[in-house]
Parts: structure tokens; sequence; C-alpha cells
């Protein structure tokens, strides 16, 4: 079964007025990384909960993915110390999770989740100061460890329930869950991005080597999970090109509001600009899945500084 958000994606952004694609850039990077030695970033085991307990990496894993969104402010930008050492974003909640999980490993389940007060889980944040939906991330985390236990019994069940198919896992996710399920409409239309949804998916294969619960037939399903950082080294490299009204919008930090025409726009044309990277780079002999293409695009996004800012949108769907 097709993956309805490179259908949705593409159909985007053959309407696009905001965003649009560059398809000379696309073929020029192509032709940069096949002709050099390009790598696939491992997954960052370091960075996360590392346990032989499937069941804790499990239920550490559903609840990162619940909570990884909206970690920009401008105002105050949340922080957090591991191990004498700041972090920001999404290693920040990778890495207070983990910690959570390392020192109360009676604790460190979804079961008990589903009462956890906000005063604790205002803690595990190291108190969530300049962190946005504060309030919202605990009533996610509660609602989706609630559902897991109540059908399935567990993240395990949930997962074993899919037989190792992607094309049934993500929209499961989105389908079961309510703060993943990431849809919106455009000029009437149904779109599907799904950011949280895939991103768990590959989270699942990362943290466990592709092996066991982690084993899928189809990676082929997943795109690129359409979220801040991906769009702006698009952005930068010249292969999203922007309305003036929108890059003006950017450059001020104006936030764009979640739904809108430009965000969608900027979106859809993250998904599509890498599927077809992805194509120009197996057409030159260098076959990765598209969700690889993203991590590429990911890490060196942490790596190279941009002029331009990413563009600021709340929600807590990425």
């Amino acid at each position: 079964m097709g993956n309805p958000v490179r259908k949705t994606a593409f159909w985007v952004a053959r309407q696009a007025k905001n965003a649009k694609i560059n398809r000379e850039k696309i073929n020029a990077l192509a032709a940069k990384w096949a002709a050099g030695d390009l790598r696939v970033p491992p997954w960052p085991k370091k960075m996360h909960l590392e346990t032989k307990n499937k069941k804790a990496l499990l239920d550490y894993l559903i609840l990162l993915d619940s909570l990884n969104f909206c970690f920009w402010s401008k105002k105050e930008r949340w922080l957090f110390i591991y191990r004498g050492r700041t972090y920001n974003g999404y290693f920040a909640l990778s890495l207070a999770l983990k910690k959570f999980f390392e020192e109360n490993p009676e604790k460190g389940s979804i079961d008990y989740f589903p009462e956890i007060s906000f005063k604790e889980f205002k803690a595990i944040l190291g108190g969530g100061k300049g962190l946005l939906f504060l309030r919202e991330r605990w009533r996610i985390a509660r609602a989706v460890s609630r559902i897991l236990l109540k059908k399935y019994g567990g993240v395990e069940k949930f997962i074993l329930s899919v037989g190792g198919r992607l094309s049934v896992l993500v929209p499961k996710i989105a389908g079961e869950l309510f703060s993943f399920n990431d849809v919106v409409r455009y000029r009437g239309k149904k779109v599907y991005l799904w950011k949280r949804a895939q991103i768990t998916a590959a989270d699942i294969w990362g943290a466990f080597g592709g092996r066991g619960i982690g084993h899928f037939q189809d990676l082929d399903y997943l795109t690129a999970f359409a979220d801040y950082k991906l769009p702006q080294i698009l952005y930068f490299w010249g292969i999203l090109e922007y309305s003036e009204k929108l890059k003006n919008k950017i450059e001020r930090r104006t936030i764009i509001p979640a739904g809108s025409e430009e965000e969608i726009e900027i979106r859809a044309a993250t998904v599509a600009a890498v599927e077809l990277l992805r194509k120009e780079l197996a057409q030159r002999g260098k076959r990765l899945y598209p969700f690889q293409v993203d991590w590429i695009l990911w890490d060196k996004s942490q790596r190279i500084k941009m002029k331009s800012p990413y563009h600021l949108t709340k929600t807590w769907f990425y």
C-alpha cells in the first residue's frame, strides 16, 4: 500500500505558490554526494536509552516520540543538563528521558505514566522552563500510555500486531494515538504528513538495528520527516525556494500558523524534495531509503551554520 504522505506531498508541491522546488539544485547536490563519500549517520544510540530490556526500550521510544515536537522559543530556550553537559532541542528530550529511565528503573515504563503528576513530569524535564506545550506534553504522555496499556497491554503487542509492515504500523500509530495524527486540509483536500508516526517507526528500526521487533519488510514505505531543520537546510542549499512574503516572515521570525497554506507548502515541498533527491542519487548508483536521506540532511543541519532561521510554527506535530 502506498504512503499517502508521499502522494499528497507531491500534489501540494504541484499547486504551491509559496514554496517551490529547484530541480537543478537537487541534481547538483545528488551529483556532489554521489561523487563523494556519502555516509548515512547511524542511529545515535548513545543519545538514547541503552538497555537490553526490550520493554524498557520500547516504552522509552514511544514516550520520546510522543513528546518529540516544538523545541524552539522566541525567548528563553529550554535546556537540559546531562552528565555535566548542556543540551537543547531533541537531544535534550532524549537525554532527559534517558536519565529518568536510568535513575528510576521502577518508574521507567509506560505503566507508570498514565497517572504521573504534572509536578513529576516537569521534574523529568528539568522543570521544563522555556519548553512550549509543557502541560499538553504531560497530557499526551498520559493519554498515549493509557491507550497502549488498555488496548494492547503494552507497546510490544502494539508493534507485533502489524506483522512487520510499516504500511500498517504508521497509519495505526496515527489513527490510534491521537496526537500523532498529523493530517491537514489544503485547498479542500486532505494532506498527510505523519512526521512523528513515521519517525517513531524509524526509531524502532534504528534502536533495534533492524532486528527482532525492529525488523520491517517495507522500509521504502517511509518518507522524510517534515520538521523545521530539513526545510531550513534545503532552503540554505537553494533546493527550496520561497516567495518573498514567506521569506520575509521566516527572516523576521514571524509565527506561521499551523495548517496555513504557507506551512503546509513548506512541509510538503520538503517531503517531495527528499523523494526527488533520493531518486537522483539512485540513478547515480547510491541507493538509499528516503528516511536515510532525511537522516543525512538532519545530521548536516546540526553541523552547518545557516544564516536564515527555520520557520516557526506552534504545533505538537513536529
